[in-house]
């Protein structure tokens, strides 16, 4: 049997969407983060897990749907797990997927430390405020000149 003849089967790309943004258009997420991170990619994901929360799922969810990308959205129940709902949602999230998107806050350092910890755990991840940037794998040595993710992001053009 040559290398010929073996059969390749690719591996799922599931991603995980991670936080939310209401201040962008959907053009504007299409343009500034769909697009990029797809030509990165190489291809689309087979499947998309995101939020209740924000415009941008709403978005993303058409904009799968449009292209018959399977979606699967998660609920926080707020009144059964109280201030944990949204944590629980998160972790239910990353157990499923291989990559991820987190559409990081400027109030807030929550998701980029959580987007740190998808790292560790292998996943591939791509934060979007304005852009896109991706980061680094888990086995590449962090820059001790830099400040944080939030200082990294600002400085990418995507």
């Amino acid at each position: 049997m040559s290398l010929e003849d073996t059969l390749f089967t690719p591996t799922p790309i599931v991603w995980g969407i991670f936080g939310y943004t209401n201040t962008i258009s959907e053009q504007e997420l299409q343009e500034r983060t769909l697009m990029p991170l797809l030509q990165e990619l190489g291809r689309t994901p087979d499947k998309v897990l995101l939020p209740s929360e924000g415009n941008s799922s709403i978005y993303l969810q058409e904009w799968a749907e449009s292209l018959h990308i399977k979606t699967q959205v998660f609920h926080c129940d707020w009144a059964k797990n109280g201030r944990i709902a949204q944590f629980i949602r998160d972790d239910r999230i990353q157990k499923e997927c291989t990559h991820a998107l987190v559409f990081l806050s400027p109030k807030s350092e929550r998701l980029g430390k959580y987007a740190e910890k998808l790292v560790r755990k292998g996943k591939v991840v791509v934060t979007s405020l304005d852009g896109l940037q991706r980061l680094p794998s888990a086995s590449a040595p962090a820059r001790k000149s830099d400040t944080g993710i939030m200082q990294r992001f600002r400085k990418c053009q995507c």
